[in-house]
């Protein structure tokens, strides 16, 4: 049986080493997901009442129960849109 000779370069090194072109579109690499973070709090009792509070009105509302988790991911969207100013005024008056 007759061996195929290992000299010579091979198709990657030749790939490493072609760049493209104008001609040509350079293909790109598949991007990885970001994987979520998971971040621990801890919560007061006062403050576990409070967003116990919070999801049984949002569940009053909605059609589909919404968990206290979904609750925390809107009440963050909706700092984002408040200003820094009332923001600091509610902590000041939470501690």
């Amino acid at each position: 049986m007759a061996k195929k000779p290992l000299t010579g370069q091979s198709k990657l090194s030749e790939a490493v080493q072609r760049k493209p072109t104008e001609n040509t579109k350079e293909l790109s690499l598949v991007r990885q997901r970001l994987k979520p973070k998971l971040k621990n709090f801890r919560l007061a009792p006062a403050d576990i009442m409070r967003l116990q509070k919070i999801t049984d009105a949002i569940n009053g509302e909605s059609e589909r129960p919404i968990s206290e988790t979904a609750v925390i991911k809107g009440l963050i969207a909706l700092g984002e849109k408040t200003t820094p100013e009332k923001l600091l005024r509610l902590i000041r008056e939470v501690w």
